[in-house]
């Protein structure tokens, strides 16, 4: 048995269930399929099992940090330039710096900002926020 293909299989399996009844089955078969495993087969299905429920835990806690940074820029998103942005502080294009906001899927993945990356945005912000406010005192 491989643990990660079985753990593939069940996930598939799980997706597919539809309705409440489904879902029951698919538990009641789960349970008594892991009740059929060997005890070192059972460890290292629970050792997989375990593994993925983080992956999915951190990859879920990622998408809503995205999430949450997308709203708090929604407002600005409106008034600043993003092409600008994008390429005058990251040297990428418009289409790079939204898949990266969006947290579109990449490869499977969302696209997120490095650490450094949102160093960089915050300081464009910043000094788009600053030239506003010159321009702003200027003009009085």
């Amino acid at each position: 048995m491989n643990a990660r293909e079985e753990l593939v299989r069940w996930k598939k399996d799980f997706a597919n269930a539809r309705t409440e009844q489904e879902k029951a089955d698919h538990k009641r078969r789960f349970k008594a399929y892991v009740e059929s495993l060997s005890e070192s087969e059972r460890k290292d299905f629970v050792k997989e099992y375990v593994a993925e429920a983080r992956k999915a835990a951190d990859e879920a806690r990622k998408l809503a940090e995205i999430a949450e940074r997308k709203q708090k820029l929604d407002g600005v998103m409106t008034f600043a330039s993003m092409s600008y942005i994008a390429e005058h502080y990251f040297g990428k294009s418009r289409q790079w710096l939204y898949q990266r906001i969006n947290g579109n899927l990449i490869n499977g993945k969302p696209a997120d900002f490095t650490p450094d990356e949102l160093k960089t945005l915050s300081l464009a912000l910043s000094e788009l926020g600053d030239a506003m406010k010159k321009a702003s005192a200027a003009i009085l």
